[in-house]
């Protein structure tokens, strides 16, 4: 994940229990069967056994992936999760928990295509994906998404394939599954070898009404490397979803932390720039106040204006009445996080304002205050050496991610920790190259303790790191060290399956 100012909504994980709080006795197994669930029937990690039950009952499988230091992951825990009716869905799948540091939940997370923490895929008993969407979008589109899922058994790769090619074949819950699909963090795992935004320009074509037409149409902007769509046809399609109270609730995620974005693409100049995010502002205000103006709403709905502020004057200071909000949006969402879930869903979003208004000592106030209270205070550290390398601390900020590494738990999570701190030293120590070479050496050491540990986020950081590593070494006369790097990953990876392992840094 790292670092938390890069969070797009980030998708990252909460550890949930594996099984129930014991339950009090009852009268009989009529009263038992009519209790409701005290909480969601996880199995936890147990990929196989949860598809065996699922071809014995006829159940999809509800996957779970995330992890306990993930900040949506932890709103989900704090909110959706603890909904009774939300439990009540559940049971018509067989839902199971893979925590991302589980022993193989990384070969399992590659298999399944997962990008980021967390992500929820629904798949029939012989494996096929009936859809997945983001765990961080809003719960009553996570609701009304599973309680579509939970009676499919058609794989969405070939509802998509259907609507590509002949879209008249398919009915209104199809098209609702595509429009409800993660695109926002996994639109290539479903375009495959297409462009996921040609993909879903298409889509807005073929779609059968014109709010799910402009949606299709809103995430082909939103995954956009290189927007092409001209400006008139990008302010007309936001516009018309801002004037549609059902369509901006709808969309409520994707225009919080695109919407910005969106109004810079449709604008001709700073007039038409300021009148457009100003009715996005007022739609959000709307689509928050009907949901229950919670403060973390309102705190995303400032990050909204600051970055429109910022799109109107660049290099010009923020409005003094602006900054003071989102510090006041801060207190209040700080005050709100009352529960170790929701505090870990909300304090690197509120860190994350702070900075973006140029309050760095707030910032750094409020993650130090934190790191007492934290159950998983590593999770803050590399925030804290950002903020010292900042000012200068170069022993200050190395500090930091050396605590941040040290202090990681959990296998997969020690990885991305470690290579945080590797890179911290090859950016700020590039002349030791002894420490250097011990930081790596026992980052090493972590992929030799996981037996077939060479899989998605893991592998994806060792890849990261390599490039980094052979930067440095063609910079720093670091060939001799990268040699002994690259032989002791040889012996780390054993009789992995992946030639990538052994093949590191070469």
């Amino acid at each position: 994940m790292l670092p938390m100012r890069a969070a797009l909504p980030l998708l990252l994980a909460t550890a949930l229990s594996a099984c129930s709080p014991a339950q009090a006795p009852v009268a009989s197994a009529k009263a038992a069967e009519a209790a409701p669930a005290a909480a969601i029937a996880w199995r936890q990690g147990d990929v196989d056994d949860a598809f065996n039950e699922a071809a014995e009952t006829g159940k999809p499988v509800l996957l779970y992936w995330g992890a306990v230091w993930c900040p949506p992951c932890n709103q989900l825990k704090a909110g959706l999760f603890k909904d009774p009716a939300f439990i009540a869905l559940t049971g018509k799948f067989v839902p199971v928990y893979l925590d991302g540091d589980e022993e193989g939940a990384q070969a399992w997370g590659e298999r399944f295509g997962v990008r980021g923490y967390p992500t929820l895929i629904v798949l029939d008993p012989q494996r096929n994906e009936i859809t997945r969407v983001a765990g961080g979008n809003d719960a009553a589109d996570l609701t009304r998404t599973l309680t579509v899922a939970a009676s499919r058994r058609s794989a969405v790769a070939g509802t998509l394939a259907t609507a590509l090619s002949t879209p008249a074949k398919l009915g209104a819950e199809d098209w609702q599954v595509l429009g409800d699909y993660g695109w926002e963090v996994d639109a290539n795992r479903l375009a495959g070898q297409r462009e996921a935004g040609e993909v879903l320009r298409q889509l807005a074509k073929a779609a059968p009404d014109a709010a799910l037409q402009r949606r299709f149409a809103l995430l082909a902007l939103a995954t956009a490397e290189k927007p092409t769509t001209p400006p008139t046809e990008v302010r007309e399609l936001l516009q018309a979803v801002l004037a549609q109270p059902t369509e901006v609730r709808r969309n409520r995620e994707l225009l919080g932390y695109a919407g910005a974005n969106l109004v810079k693409q449709a604008s001709a100049g700073p007039a038409s720039s300021n009148t457009l995010g100003q009715q996005l502002q007022v739609a959000l205000d709307r689509a928050d106040a009907e949901r229950g103006n919670r403060a973390d709403d309102a705190l995303s709905r400032a990050l909204t204006e600051v970055s429109l502020a910022r799109q109107q004057q660049p290099e010009g200071a923020l409005p003094a009445a602006l900054v003071q909000r989102v510090k006041q949006r801060v207190t209040a969402a700080d005050a709100a996080a009352t529960d170790a879930h929701a505090r870990q869903a909300t304090i690197s979003s509120a860190v994350h304002a702070l900075r973006e208004v140029g309050d760095d000592a707030g910032a750094e106030a409020l993650l130090l205050a934190e790191l007492k209270r934290s159950e998983q205070p590593y999770y803050y550290m590399p925030e804290l050496a950002e903020l010292a390398e900042k000012r200068g601390d170069t022993a200050g900020a190395l500090e930091w991610l050396k605590r941040a590494y040290d202090g990681a738990q959990g296998p997969a999570t020690r990885v991305q920790w470690g290579v945080l701190y590797v890179e911290g030293l090859l950016r700020l120590a590039p002349d030791d190259a002894p420490r250097i070479e011990q930081a790596t050496d026992a980052l090493i050491a972590e992929l030799q303790a996981q037996p077939s540990g060479y899989h998605q986020r893991t592998k994806q950081r060792f890849e990261r790191l390599a490039v980094q590593l052979k930067a440095w070494g063609g910079k720093h006369q670091g060939a001799e060290t990268l040699a002994r790097l690259q032989q002791r990953m040889q012996q780390a990876c054993g009789e992995q399956a992946d030639g990538a392992c052994r093949g590191w840094l070469s």
